[in-house]
């Protein structure tokens, strides 16, 4: 179907608010762009992906749907250790895909934003994002407080994996003088930032100097389009934005085997203990 005409372009934020917002060049994408619908998305995505020498992407929620796709299906079912046996088998055609990229010079880096404790989609998404790590994408972790103690948090959840945890309570930490969230002492040494995004944080993926995508979801996580935009100072500043991201993230390695790998075993060890 055609794109839907731009919506009109609004006057940019003032600067303070920008500034507040610790991240100029993606606060400035609000309102601005072409609404695409999720097919024109995709075709637009395929035709460019493979001209693209760097692909970077900035994923802050925390719960998606991949109906169809075996090793979610199998994690939805809460068969853990089917669902990371399935994430595994995955590695031969993830590993064609960077092969494929890095014979050609792209780069591939994300950054992801993780409430702790992790929602099970989150969970079963280390799985996978540990094997694209592992195969050479650039990933960064950051961590955001939901209700107090992000420290505390880490190391009760790690420590007792069936803990349930009220995920509804959305309370934030008090700010320290210079606006960070830290929850706990810095000295805990969490890495990454330890404040909530800004409230205009969208998933994002950009694509060279050609084309940065807002991707829009349903409230259920369905990808449901996307909003282009094609401007290189806009995308420039947003790549600005990302590459501070990625700097100040921790890398997913590290974080996946102190704070996610442990959950996932346990939840496999877990399952294998019913079926004796």
């Amino acid at each position: 179907m055609p794109d839907v005409p731009p919506t009109p372009e609004v006057p940019p934020e003032s600067e303070s608010e920008s500034e507040s917002a610790g991240f100029p060049g993606i606060h400035a994408l609000a309102g601005r762009g072409t609404p695409l619908s999720r097919d024109a998305y995709l075709a637009h995505f395929r035709e460019e992906y493979p001209h693209s020498p760097l692909i970077d992407k900035l994923e802050v929620r925390q719960d998606f749907r991949e109906p169809g796709y075996a090793p979610w299906e199998a994690a939805q079912r809460g068969d853990w250790a089917e669902a990371l046996s399935l994430a595994e088998s995955e590695r031969p055609a993830l590993a064609g895909q960077y092969e494929q990229a890095h014979a050609r010079g792209a780069r591939l880096r994300r950054v992801r934003f993780v409430e702790l404790p992790p929602s099970d989609y989150l969970l079963w998404e280390m799985s996978i994002l540990r094997l694209r790590a592992e195969l050479g994408e650039e990933i960064r972790v950051h961590v955001m407080e939901h209700g107090r103690g992000v420290a505390r948090t880490e190391q009760a959840y790690v420590e007792q994996p069936d803990i349930d945890i009220d995920r509804s309570d959305s309370r934030s930490a008090d700010p320290a003088p210079d606006g960070r969230f830290v929850g706990g002492q810095a000295e805990d040494g969490l890495p990454g930032l330890q404040h909530p995004p800004p409230a205009h944080m969208p998933e994002l993926v950009v694509l060279g100097t050609t084309a940065l995508y807002e991707l829009r979801y349903t409230p259920e996580g369905d990808l449901d389009g996307a909003v282009r935009h094609t401007g290189r100072e806009l995308i420039g500043a947003c790549r600005r934005d990302i590459e501070q991201l990625l700097a100040d993230g921790e890398e997913l390695l590290s974080f996946h085997d102190r704070v996610t790998a442990p959950l996932l075993a346990a939840r496999a060890g877990r399952d294998a203990d019913h079926e004796q």
